[in-house]
């Protein structure tokens, strides 16, 4: 009989009477019982989901109730194995105030449309806490899935990210990280992030386009985001044989000591070198900028034309921030979309998908009077 129970048919047959007798059972407590793995399990759960003989719910299955027995809904849509196996979405994001609601909102709607709902941690973005949350997520078959956006900069913390991600059983979607960034020869999960250097590129041609021939740089200290936007500045220059010597490059730590002073050092840098059109990660740091500017008494967009990158706060300022937009709603969902084609094709190739950000052009950008006459030097 444990041979017989060992195929597919066997073990959902023993499943199928476990939960029957007991009335519920755990995937954890299954998987030991017949010597397969949790994932195993969760896939034998979701046909006998599928066929109506039992319910999937978080952790494990369900007896039918009275209600719930076969033919009493004969018209009802048949549901996909993926969406069945899918119940709960484990989700680990750096934060819930700025920039992750709106990937948030998108994952949920997506996750509701399959029955799945998302269970989040905020964790700090360091790669240990990133470890804490994932024990707590994944321990003992609490998740079917797993969207995280890890620290990849932190030496062996993040390896061990990545080692502990590698080995999970539940598919996994990597959300604004590639894991090229840690280790370029991992293939390990799906991931989907913004393309930020083509975002970048967009705007710094945006301003090219207006005439400015002099460009700046003003990029936050740690985002995982800079070295994509550090590339478009480097192509930037190369495409319209700009020279980087007249123009300028700086850091701002938005939440450190003294902004004001760090913004006055890089603004002082403009004037020094004519640049007048400026490209600010993030649309936050931009505000700062733009404030300093106004106390300063230059005009924007008559002396400075600025363009801002993320577009959480963009339409805050007077005048509003020419912005580039990552599409948040379509990446949270898309990752989402992600996971159910990992459940329904455990076998398929790992998928890096890129979602192109827009431009969306509002009133801190100007045409430079000088641009047409101006130098390309």
């Amino acid at each position: 009989m444990a041979q017989t129970r060992s195929l597919p048919v066997g073990r959902r047959e023993m499943i199928l009477e476990r939960v029957n007798a007991t009335g519920e059972a755990r995937v954890a407590d299954l998987a030991a019982e017949l010597g397969v793995s949790v994932i195993t399990v969760r896939r034998d759960i979701a046909a006998l989901d599928e066929q109506g003989l039992l319910r999937q719910v978080r952790g494990g299955a369900r007896r039918l109730t009275v209600r719930e027995q076969p033919d009493q809904n004969p018209g009802a849509a048949p549901v996909s194995a993926g969406a069945a196996a899918l119940q709960d979405i484990g989700v680990i994001v750096p934060s819930l105030t700025y920039y992750w609601p709106r990937i948030l909102q998108g994952a949920s709607s997506e996750a509701d449309a399959h029955g799945a709902r998302l269970h989040i941690e905020a964790a700090s973005p360091s790669a240990e806490e990133c470890l804490e949350s994932l024990a707590r997520l994944t321990g003992e078959g609490a998740v079917d899935a797993l969207l995280l956006a890890p620290d990849l900069r932190s030496g062996s913390a993040s390896e061990e990210v990545l080692a502990r991600l590698g080995a999970l059983e539940v598919p996994v979607v990597l959300m604004e990280r590639d894991p090229r960034d840690m280790d370029p020869t991992y293939v390990g999960v799906d991931s989907v992030r913004t393309d930020h250097e083509q975002g970048a590129l967009e705007a710094f041609a945006h301003l090219h386009e207006l005439g400015h021939r002099r460009l700046g740089l003003l990029h936050d200290r740690t985002s995982p985001t800079v070295p994509q936007i550090l590339v478009a500045w480097r192509r930037a220059h190369d495409l319209f044989e700009l020279s980087v010597e007249n123009a300028a490059l700086g850091v701002l730590d938005t939440h450190g000591n003294a902004p004001a002073q760090q913004i006055d050092s890089f603004l002082d840098l403009c004037l020094e070198r004519g640049v007048t059109g400026i490209h600010v990660h993030s649309d936050e740091a931009a505000l700062l900028v733009m404030q300093q500017a106004g106390r300063r008494g230059l005009d924007v967009p008559g002396e400075l034309s600025i363009t801002a990158h993320d577009d959480e706060l963009s339409t805050l300022t007077r005048p509003a921030l020419t912005a580039v937009g990552p599409d948040k709603p379509a990446l949270g969902a898309r990752a989402v979309q992600m996971i159910v084609r990992r459940l329904e094709t455990p076998a398929a190739p790992f998928e890096r998908t890129e979602l192109l950000p827009r431009l969306h052009v509002r009133g801190s950008t100007a045409r430079h009077a000088d641009g047409a006459s101006a130098s390309r030097n």
